[in-house]
């Protein structure tokens, strides 16, 4: 039979072992709740906003949060404004947490509550602003003025 110490030492080498087969596949420890997104436009300079925060100018850099999608606005005066949707998918380290059982179903339950479950996607925005184009105002010689009829001019 075991001694005592050697049951203690027993047990503690077991937990031991279940905490690191468990660990590294938890998404909270090895991904984190928040995620590094970089925001790019050309041509740089464009007011960044995610979700109504205001984040300063292009290129920026952000921490969103994970488990949610983000609404991410990139506008500057004198081009059309874009408007990206970020989405979320499940990570990798998720699935690892699958493997290990009972110990497994409680990471993964922890990492779906908190978001770190998932990844952001796209994990980088980049958008071509395309310049507003004014149409040319109707210039009318001196003595016409438009008419209502559409295509004819009218001489005074």
């Amino acid at each position: 039979m075991f001694h005592k110490s050697s049951k203690r030492r027993h047990r503690v080498a077991m937990s031991a072992i279940l905490c690191a087969m468990t660990l590294p596949g938890c998404a909270t420890l090895t991904h984190g709740t928040s995620q590094s997104v970089d925001i790019w436009s050309s041509p740089d300079g464009a007011n960044v906003t995610v979700n109504g925060r205001n984040l300063g100018t292009t290129p920026v850099r952000t921490d969103l949060k994970r488990g949610q999608s983000h609404v991410v606005q990139v506008e500057k005066d004198g081009y059309l404004s874009e408007t990206v949707m970020t989405t979320t998918k499940m990570n990798k380290a998720t699935s690892w947490n699958a493997l290990f059982g009972i110990p497994g179903a409680a990471a993964i339950i922890l990492d779906l509550a908190n978001g770190s479950a998932t990844d952001i996607t796209p994990d980088a925005v980049s958008v071509d602003l395309v310049e507003k184009v004014t149409p040319p105002s109707a210039v009318m010689p001196a003595g016409y003025e438009p008419s209502s009829e559409q295509g004819r001019v009218r001489l005074n």
